[in-house]
């Protein structure tokens, strides 16, 4: 069987769509206000979990570019990233942006009891722009014609 040539676009595309959904619930939960999302343990706990699978899904993309490119074989989440990064895929003046994100999605599925609602808002209020330079990078790179 020879080698794949290059990530799956399609592959790419459902990925990039999925975290394109997921923030745009996250911004509609942020456009409720820090009241209304600080007083609903509802509202934080969607916002929690979409910010867990739009991470899964930058993720899922990072193993399969990886992958698919040759670049290695990581042993971590944050060594897929790290990949992109060294392959001038992702950027690398926002490596510690999508450090803290990894990190994020790691507290958010094993340590999911630590995560208080005042940091999930200021995640809100501060850090999706950190998924859209993702998206930005993937898209540019694989995906433009």
């Amino acid at each position: 069987m020879p080698p794949e040539r290059g990530p799956d676009r399609e592959k790419l595309r459902q990925k990039i769509q999925f975290i394109r959904d997921c923030m745009r619930q996250l911004e509609e939960i942020r456009g409720r206000g820090a009241d209304a999302f600080l007083a609903d343990p509802i509202l934080q706990a969607a916002a929690v979990r979409n910010l867990q699978i739009a991470i899964e899904a930058i993720l899922d993309a990072a193993n399969h570019i990886v992958a698919r490119e040759g670049l290695g074989l990581p042993e971590t989440y944050w060594q897929s990233i790290e990949l992109l990064i060294r392959a001038e895929i992702l950027p690398a003046d926002r490596a510690g942006d999508l450090a803290r994100m990894v990190r994020f999605r790691n507290r958010a599925v094993h340590l999911y009891d630590d995560i208080v609602p005042t940091e999930v808002r200021a995640i809100l209020e501060h850090h999706l722009g950190d998924f859209n330079v993702v998206v930005r990078a993937l898209v540019r790179r694989y995906l433009s014609d």
